[in-house]
């Protein structure tokens, strides 16, 4: 690698000198505090031993053993980071050797020897999709060499290819490949100086009530030194995010530079690759999680993950049409940002990493063609690879408490179940996923199916297009603008300027844009409920044209009746969850007393409506044994939840319960209408495409 790729840019020397200053504040202020309380330790000793020397008696040894001890505390409070450590829990990782992953320290190997960094103290693999370079630090560190430890999650290998993990790797490594780097670590070493002092003070807490208690002559001096403390205390929290601002800016750059040495070793392609694909990576791990944790009751479990994780990542590539090369997903830019169609951007101060679009325009703008190209995927890298993969999945399930031996699930039941999940909780694909985010239309004039209809020259898979569908999403983001716009207007986001839709603006120009967004919000709205009128004709045309009107009005006035008893549920539902929100926080007594009136007139509502629902026909499917004994048990009992200074928990939690079933069965019957209105539209289509 030459050495160009491992210098630091202009910004990121830019960044250092600041940290450097930041540092140099510190140890000034340090120093200072220091000498100061040195000098009040002296001062308080002298004092307590002239006391004792003038009138020598048991009350004047114990205040100047408490004058003396003020002092320590002061001092000790200033000290005390010189003794601690911050130690990575390991409990997660599992190490692995050369011996029995050749190939793997074969690619870190190169990566390291290009890159110009010292091998890993240790490399370990743990269940996650990420991949990081740790180690324990402490005060000492910033003098002593420590070597570090490489963790790569076999849900990243599992995802990614060869090259992605080279190029992933290499940035790890890049952020140890030069000297000036240092200054990032000394950064971070003050930063965790102070944050110690600030926070970190369960044991020095302890030691001052164990001195407060040994005396009353002890704690009018403990009382005495927590106050300087605080004084100290206040001092340092600036100071902090001075320095923290600095680490940060600086880690940012760190990023970047990184970066570039991952796009040396790699090229560029590789790592903005894996970045966009991490998402769904991720997403995949967690939809196999969550499908277990369901499980658990049931005593079910696997003894494989990874699998399971790579058919999900593949299943829903192909539910989104995305193109899969190698074997993995290939996920553009214009992909992401189909969703995201926000025009702000907020420069954040306090973000430790860039964004993935800046480190991508970064990566495009080095433009390094692919470099030491390996074929395949990441955990083919792995020697005995099943044995390992089942080895972390056993790590995983061990900590979760089941009733009995679980059964394990194979991978074919598990594909079937999910597939066959997914197929339930989804709408058809003919609609593109636009009913993911929006209802069907129920506003309409009473004769609206008696209407003559309105032939259409086009098919559905052209009225649900991308290109309509934006409208969804630049909505959702106009909504998601005005309201980051209203808080940085009313100061609940402190920051001086910002850009929008490619223009500066300062927080003098918040109300005029905040007017503009809110006519450009009422224009989509409008826009959607006008696209909305369109499609409901466009069926309306097709139930006509395939002689099927009654059954479309028998439909659609189904889901318009569910809807509409759907918003009062919701309503009811909401209603008793605002109420009762104040029990998340510490509320006064009193108050708490006048707000049970609330939530005990709410409840009356949610009661009528929850005793409505279990009598009704149409959720009787839905209602199990454990929810309708729940429901009946809260429905027959009146609590009164608080009284006098306590809350009765276990009455709260049957309250909640039942909330919790209510929401449940009137949202699984909405979506049961829907999807049935939305069914017979989408046959209506098949049956055209079959005609």
């Amino acid at each position: 690698m030459t050495e160009d790729a491992l210098k630091p840019s202009k910004q990121f020397q830019k960044m250092a000198t600041k940290s450097v200053w930041a540092i140099a504040l510190f140890i000034f202020t340090y120093l200072f505090l220091i000498a100061l309380s040195i000098g009040l330790t002296i001062l308080s000793c002298y004092a307590g031993i002239m006391l004792v020397a003038a009138k020598p008696m048991f009350i004047t040894f114990m205040l100047c053993a408490g004058l003396c001890s003020f002092g320590f505390l002061i001092v000790f409070f200033l000290l005390k980071f010189i003794f601690s450590s911050n130690k990575i829990d390991r409990s997660h990782l599992t190490e692995i050797t050369e011996a029995e992953q050749p190939r793997l320290f074969n690619l870190i190997n190169s990566i390291v020897e290009e890159v110009g960094t010292h091998f890993p103290k240790k490399v370990y693999v743990s269940s996650e999709v990420n991949a990081s370079v740790f180690y324990d630090s402490s005060f000492w560190s910033m003098f002593f060499p420590v070597k570090k430890n490489l963790q790569v999650g076999l849900g990243l290998m599992n995802t990614i290819s060869t090259d992605e993990l080279r190029a992933i790797l290499a940035h790890e490594f890049g952020h140890f490949s030069q000297r000036s780097m240092k200054v990032g670590s000394y950064v971070y070493n003050v930063n965790q100086i102070i944050y110690n002092m600030l926070y970190n003070n369960e044991g020095y807490n302890n030691l001052v009530a164990r001195l407060a208690s040994l005396s009353s002559y002890f704690a009018i001096f403990v009382v005495l030194a927590g106050k300087v403390v605080s004084g100290i205390q206040y001092l340092l929290t600036k100071v902090y995010d001075i320095v923290n601002l600095s680490h940060l800016a600086l880690s940012r750059e760190m990023e970047f530079h990184a970066d570039t040495v991952a796009a040396h070793v790699a090229g560029s392609k590789p790592l903005i690759t894996s970045l966009l694909r991490l998402q769904l990576a991720d997403y995949s791990l967690d939809t196999v999680f969550n499908y277990y944790s369901k499980k658990i009751s049931v005593n079910e479990r696997t003894d494989n993950i990874y699998p399971q994780q790579y058919f999900i990542m593949n299943f829903l590539a192909k539910v989104q049409r995305l193109s899969i090369d190698g074997g993995l997903p290939q996920i553009s830019e214009d992909y992401n940002k189909k969703f995201n169609k926000s025009r702000l951007v907020l420069k954040d101060q306090w973000a430790s990493h860039p964004g993935t679009e800046d480190r991508i325009a970064h990566l495009k703008k080095l433009n390094i063609p692919l470099k030491n190209h390996q074929e395949g995927i990441a955990i083919d890298l792995l020697n005995d690879k099943e044995d390992l993969l089942k080895k972390i999945t056993e790590g995983i399930f061990s900590r979760v408490n089941y009733e009995k031996s679980p059964a394990i699930t194979s991978f074919k039941q598990f594909e079937e179940e999910f597939v066959r999940e997914n197929a339930i909780n989804s709408f058809p694909e003919v609609f593109n996923a636009y009913f993911d985010y929006r209802n069907p239309i129920t506003e309409f004039e009473d004769d609206v199916f008696e209407k003559p209809v309105q032939p259409f020259n086009i098919n559905a898979e052209e009225l649900f297009s991308d290109e309509n569908l934006a409208l969804i999403f630049e909505s959702r983001s106009a909504i998601t603008d005005l309201d980051t716009i209203d808080r940085i207007d009313a100061g609940a986001i402190k920051i001086k300027s910002f850009d929008y839709d490619g223009q500066k603006y300062t927080v003098a120009d918040c109300k005029k844009l905040i007017d503009q967004l809110k006519k450009e919000v009422e224009s989509n709205d409008k826009k959607l409920k006008d696209f909305d009128h369109r499609i409901f004709e466009y069926f309306r045309f097709k139930a006509s044209e395939q002689q099927q009107t009654e059954t479309f009005k028998a439909y659609y006035s189904k889901y318009i009746s569910v809807a509409e008893t759907f918003n009062i549920q919701q309503k009811v539902h909401q209603d008793l969850l605002d109420a009762t929100s104040f029990m998340n926080a510490t509320t006064p007594f009193e108050i708490i007393r006048q707000k049970m009136l609330i939530v005990k007139n709410e409840e009356v509502k949610f009661k009528e409506k929850l005793s409505e629902l279990l009598e009704s026909a149409d959720y009787e499917s839905l209602i199990t044994p454990e929810i309708k004994e729940r429901s009946t048990a809260y429905l027959n009992v009146n609590f009164k939840y608080f009284a006098g200074t306590l809350y009765f928990d276990e009455e709260l939690k049957v309250l909640f319960a039942a909330m919790d079933d209510f929401a449940y069965l009137i949202t699984e019957y909405h979506f049961k209408t829907k999807k049935a209105l939305l069914g017979f539209e989408a046959s209506m289509e098949v049956s055209v495409l079959n005609a």
